[in-house]
């Protein structure tokens, strides 16, 4: 509560987008740029991209899964509320959506990180910690077009939180 006893006190979210491999696709780019420039009016947000590893000759999924996560895990501050996509996460609707992200400010979490993974997902050792395993959605998506629904969804998130008309219902 606030000094005054009235309202709870929430403190600005920082939200950190973390994603395996580079966006190449100009209409994805423009649409998370987009979302980003939406999503900047309620919270700070940072994207993060990290190198993706290349599967070779002799190289298992599993080792290419974990020098990603390494880099993924150089990129996090440990304080975060991590949310990685996965296909076999939980799923929810927009509205539920909204809703965990609001309460996460109300208990003081400043700090959440969605972590996306690239051509083989995320490592065993990422899903195990997070704190969420989340999926978009039952479909296979690419990982760069799993980006640009993530952003919606958090635009549509925040928007929701605030009882904006962009939802409906």
């Amino acid at each position: 509560m606030d000094i005054h006893g009235s309202f709870p006190i929430i403190r600005p979210m920082q939200v950190r987008i973390v994603v395996v491999g580079r966006c190449r696709s100009g209409y994805i780019k423009e649409g998370f740029e987009d979302y980003a420039r939406r999503i900047r009016r309620y919270t700070n947000l940072e994207e993060i991209e990290v190198r993706q590893e290349r599967a070779g000759k002799g190289r298992r999924v599993e080792e290419v899964l974990e020098r990603e996560a390494e880099r993924i895990r150089s990129r996090l501050s440990g304080d975060e509320y991590v949310v990685a996509l996965d296909v076999a996460g939980s799923e929810t609707d927009s509205e539920s959506f909204g809703w965990k992200i609001e309460k996460l400010m109300l208990e003081g979490s400043s700090r959440l990180a969605f972590l996306v993974g690239g051509a083989y997902g995320l490592a065993g050792s990422i899903l195990r910690n997070a704190d969420l395993r989340l999926s978009l959605s039952q479909l296979t998506l690419p990982h760069e077009l799993a980006r640009l629904v993530l952003m919606e969804q958090l635009y549509r998130a925040f928007t929701i939180v605030r009882g904006e008309p962009y939802h409906k219902q």
